[in-house]
């Protein structure tokens, strides 16, 4: 496969996945109407989502990109930061959620999410 179509493969791949964070979900979730809308700390959490955007689409961008040039050897290591940085996104949305007053999702869960996650990411590639 030459070069150009590899990198035109990963602009597609790219231009297919969307952008938002689970943080970023949450945080546009929380209603500005609750009682901790206003407090500081739900308002500092904010700043949370900004930052895990910028990582996710920096991982949209990486994955594939290293992938291809490494012919696949970097599967496993890639495969490991991703479901770290994911499991990082899942507790910063938990905390968003608890400080603005809603509910902290259980350690259980964002393992489930996680792996599951990196399950269908697998199957997707």
């Amino acid at each position: 496969m030459s070069f150009l179509l590899r990198c035109a493969l990963v602009l597609l791949t790219c231009s297919l996945v969307a952008c938002a964070s689970n943080t970023r979900t949450m945080a546009d979730s929380i209603n500005p109407q609750t009682q901790n809308f206003k407090e500081p700390a739900c308002q500092r959490s904010f700043q949370l989502a900004e930052m895990h955007d910028d990582i996710k689409l920096s991982r949209t961008i990486a994955t594939p990109t290293l992938l291809v040039l490494s012919g696949g050897s970097l599967f496993f290591p890639l495969l490991g930061i991703n479901m770290g940085l994911d499991a990082l996104d899942h507790l910063d949305a938990s905390h968003v959620s608890r400080v603005c007053g809603g509910f902290a999702t259980p350690s259980e869960n964002i393992l489930e999410k996680v792996l599951l996650g990196a399950g269908f990411g697998v199957l997707k590639k």
